[in-house]
């Protein structure tokens, strides 16, 4: 079976997920939970993505999120090996965590988001085992899921602050915002006393959720990219971040050392050449194989293991932040 379409553009709405290699666990308690959060949050800021809607299971999570830029791919490569590198360092675990690529859906805001965020939200209570109860058991259950939106949503607790609410709550029309809650929550909880299908199932081309009228406006777009018009350029051109070889020249400017040895493949002494596939890996977008090549052919497995020690050096974070400052006015 084809991979289903990657489709970018600004202002896009996507629902994702992705699952643990071999179905096995992503999250082995809440602090992984927690580490997780810390860098989506990080990663909200660094990628101008906004977040409308979120659910961490056991061996999954499920986001949706609009991103400002056309930059779907770079943000979540970023969070998903982020979020490996700091999974492995804590259970002393090597290798791949997640399941093959992410998956993500294109969504039509209106109608069509707001079923599919009830669909997402009514996870913690879906399934064999999580299911299993009363209605009134398993609202009480959902109600009390500390790792998803709904509680926020659902004005049972305060809302998280990286959450945006107003395109779910754009199909309500109560007067306060308490009033919104008690409406989405009661549409949600309906739920729970009948069998709500997966509005993923309704997906044009594996990759798009919408109407007739929106799948158009995401053809006229595709046949655009692939023509190579302006508005194209313009938008992969939004999504480049500074190139690698300015954030190389800033870390040797920093630590006093001439740029072309940080790349050369023998310099494996310098303690700046690490910091320089760090700041590379944390802004550029590149892989760990293209940054092994880019320092003189290194392997992207001991890339891998450099960042991963760096990073673990709770003594040199305030040293990294500051590389990262310098390199975001480039």
């Amino acid at each position: 079976m084809a991979r289903a379409l990657r489709i970018e553009y600004e202002g896009a709405l996507y629902h994702i997920t992705a699952r643990g290699n071999r179905r096995d666990r992503i999250f082995a308690g809440d602090q992984d939970r927690q580490d997780f959060i810390d860098l989506l949050t990080v990663s909200l800021a660094r990628y101008a993505v906004e977040l409308h809607a979120y659910v961490l299971l056991t061996n999954h999570f499920h986001l949706i999120a609009r991103t400002s830029r056309a930059n779907l791919a770079r943000w979540m490569h970023w969070l998903l090996v982020a979020y490996t590198v700091r999974f492995n360092r804590r259970h002393s675990a090597v290798g791949h965590l997640f399941q093959g690529r992410y998956k993500s859906l294109l969504v039509e805001p209106g109608s069509y988001l707001l079923e599919l965020s009830r669909y997402l939200h009514l996870n913690p209570v879906r399934g064999s085992r999580r299911g299993a109860g009363t209605p009134q058991e398993r609202r009480e259950r959902l109600r009390a899921y500390s790792w998803s939106s709904y509680r926020g949503y659902a004005g049972v607790a305060r809302q998280a602050s990286f959450v945006t609410e107003d395109l779910v709550f754009g199909e309500f029309q109560a007067r306060t915002g308490q009033a919104t809650r008690v409406q989405y929550r009661r549409f949600v909880e309906e739920g729970l006393l009948r069998e709500i299908e997966n509005p993923a199932e309704a997906a044009q081309w594996q990759a798009v959720l919408g109407s007739e009228e929106f799948l158009q406006t995401i053809k006229d777009r595709m046949q655009a990219r692939r023509e190579g018009r302006r508005e194209v350029k313009a938008l992969r051109k939004a999504t480049a971040g500074p190139s690698p070889g300015a954030v190389v020249a800033v870390v040797a400017k920093k630590y006093g050392v001439p740029a072309v040895r940080l790349l050369q493949g023998r310099a494996y002494g310098l303690r700046a050449r690490s910091v320089a596939m760090w700041a590379v890996w944390q802004l550029c977008g590149l892989t760990l194989r293209e940054i092994g090549e880019l320092f003189g052919g290194m392997d992207y497995a001991a890339v891998a293991q450099r960042i991963r020690r760096l990073e673990s050096d709770r003594q040199r974070r305030k040293e990294l932040h500051d590389v990262l400052i310098q390199c975001q006015n480039i």
